[in-house]
């Protein structure tokens, strides 16, 4: 895997890990408060959570995207560009 596939992949792991270490200098820089750590702690939760729900089918076959759309509910799809 070329290193622009991996970082065109991987963006928003790397962008939240980036805003998270960012959030954590700044944090570790100014005073330690409560109200600090329950920001990073908010920032991170909605970082990590969001990719929690919005997963990829896990390698399904095309047999399982068809009974899902076929379902009558929502279907989320996911969309891969080599660009």
């Amino acid at each position: 895997m070329s290193p622009i596939a991996f970082v065109n992949h991987n963006s928003y792991a790397i962008l939240a890990g980036a805003a998270l270490l960012i959030g954590a200098w700044r944090l570790l820089r100014r005073s330690v408060t409560w109200r600090g750590i329950a920001l990073y702690l908010a920032l991170a939760a909605v970082l990590v959570i969001p990719p929690l729900y919005v997963r990829s089918g896990g390698g399904r076959g095309a047999d399982a995207l068809d009974a899902a759309l076929a379902s009558g509910k929502p279907t989320l799809l996911e969309v891969y560009s080599p660009f």
